[in-house]
């Protein structure tokens, strides 16, 4: 973020996890949350009355199912977080803002991909009826959105991993790793 204005923000408790791009994201949230010291972020369903004003205020990060008021909200992964354990976050770069106003500053992930890189993740991709076609598009469209974040995030480059076991393990250093330091982000303007 070269010539922007930041604050350091000093996160307390183990901070959510947003694993990018989002089709690897799903083939690896379950993975990683199996790990001890993760748990996986899970859906509430609320009354109209209840998600309405969560809505309001700016609580629901993301909606599964907008006729039964399923969504993830920030007071499910406070509650993660309040336990000492890092919430995997199942959602996509549009949380990042609204979890940011929550004062929650997660550890955001991008694991770069490469044709070679998707062929190691075959099988995986398959088991969620994905190809690999898929895993490099939604990496190229995601890539330059990361940019336009207001908090720096962590790549992965393809060459440190060499399966989904390793890929696993290199994301646990990365975490541990991104969780001992500072958080610098841009502040608020809208």
């Amino acid at each position: 973020m070269p010539y922007t204005l930041v604050t350091p923000h000093y996160p307390p408790v183990c901070r959510p996890v947003l694993l990018l791009p989002t089709i690897l994201g799903r083939i690896l949230h379950n993975r990683l949350a199996e790990q001890e010291g993760y748990q996986l972020c899970e859906p509430e369903t609320l009354t109209v009355a209840d998600h309405a004003s969560r809505i309001q205020k700016g609580e629901v990060l993301e909606e599964c199912n907008s006729t039964t008021h399923c969504c993830y909200t920030v007071q499910s992964v406070e509650k993660i977080m309040k336990r000492g354990t890092h919430c995997v976050l199942p959602l996509g770069l549009d949380c990042v803002r609204r979890l940011h106003r929550a004062e929650i500053f997660p550890i955001i992930i991008f694991v770069a991909s490469t044709e070679r890189s998707a062929r190691r993740l075959k099988h995986k991709l398959r088991q969620k009826c994905l190809t690999e076609a898929q895993l490099l598009e939604c990496s190229r469209s995601e890539e330059p959105l990361l940019d336009k974040l207001p908090c720096l995030y962590r790549t992965i480059p393809p060459e440190n991993w060499s399966d989904s076991a390793s890929l696993v393990d290199t994301l646990l250093y990365v975490v541990q790793d991104e969780q001992r330091k500072i958080v610098w982000v841009e502040p608020d303007l809208w």
